[in-house]
């Protein structure tokens, strides 16, 4: 099998980056695969998710349902994030409100408030509902709100990515979000803890990435970093190329598209047998398989909708595990 010789980058741009020497061969991607199953397929987009005729459905739907009975705060949460999705985060934010004055101090109003202030912009407001859902529930969402908040931090402090935290006896490099996540944390023993750490990071983000965007490029820089940490043996450097070449593409400036294009090209350790049109090409498949099943999803969505039948039901039926239900 031919293999290639490489240099693993660890993703540093303003200081010269830390290497790794390291053998890759044509396993190595499905070997990255099987040691984290589920990111490739959120990468890709390749899980059920609604189609905008859906929130059409559920927004008009709610409206109807709090025009003529008594209101819940499922109904609410319900209605923002319909708002929401369909891109009208104010409106999101004007349903919360209006929910926390008929039902004060509910988790999910919060939970909610902060993700829809992400969207806003408005970081500080996002910071202040998502920690107030965490004094109500730390452990929400598997732990997921807590990356959130870890999240918007790194993003209030500009999104750091050269420096170096070197917290643990075996010396290993951290650098962007992972690096905010280790100085966040607290942890301080060894590569070992960092293991049990990624593996909470990643069931954070690969979260926000199924129930908000899976495409969307700070959260995808965020999984890049947090896949790229850690010895060659451990990590998911191809995968961490994917997330960053997925980012720049969602990128809407020049720079931010060729400083994702940077972080890419060291994830994947570009060498004369191994170039990006590699990593293009291993995601451009990916991506269309994704939409395969967006498409199917829409299609079923479509016709439930014309026949007037519980679309949010046919689809949990349909497409969720029943553990999920």
């Amino acid at each position: 099998m031919k293999t290639r010789l490489c240099f693993l980058a660890i993703g540093l741009l303003s200081i010269a980056p830390s290497a790794l020497a390291c053998l890759w061969d044509t396993d190595t991607i499905v070997m990255e695969k099987a040691r984290f199953p589920e990111v490739a397929d959120l990468i890709a987009g390749k899980f059920p998710g609604h189609s905008r005729e859906f929130y059409e459905w559920r927004k008009k739907r709610c409206l109807s349902e709090m025009g003529k009975s008594s209101k819940t705060p499922a109904l609410f949460d319900d209605l923002a994030v319909a708002q929401h999705k369909l891109g009208d985060h104010q409106a999101a934010i004007a349903t919360m409100h209006e929910k926390e004055a008929a039902f004060p101090g509910i988790y999910e109003t919060y939970s909610n408030l902060g993700t829809f202030h992400i969207y806003t912009g408005d970081l500080d407001e996002a910071e202040k509902w998502i920690s107030r859902a965490l004094e109500i529930n730390p452990n929400a969402h598997f732990g997921r709100e807590q990356y959130q908040l870890w999240l918007v931090q790194w993003l209030k402090a500009g999104k750091p990515r050269s420096e170096n935290v070197r917290q643990f006896e075996e010396s290993m490099d951290y650098s962007g979000f992972s690096a905010f996540i280790v100085k966040q944390s607290g942890f301080t023993s060894s590569s070992w803890a960092w293991k049990e750490g990624r593996a909470d990071a990643l069931k954070g983000i690969l979260g926000m990435m199924r129930f908000a965007d899976h495409d969307n490029p700070v959260l995808l820089e965020a999984l890049g970093d947090v896949l790229l940490t850690g010895y060659f043996q451990e990590n998911a450097s191809l995968l961490a190329a994917q997330c960053y070449l997925l980012a720049s593409r969602k990128s809407k400036t020049d720079a931010e598209k060729q400083r994702l294009w940077k972080l890419m090209e060291q994830a994947g350790g570009t060498t004369d047998e191994y170039k990006p049109r590699d990593t293009m090409r291993t995601l451009d498949a990916a991506l269309n398989e994704g939409k395969l099943l967006t498409d199917k999803v829409r299609r079923d969505e479509l016709a439930w909708i014309k026949s007037g039948k519980d679309v949010a039901a046919l689809f949990a039926a349909k497409y969720l595990p029943k553990a999920d239900q």
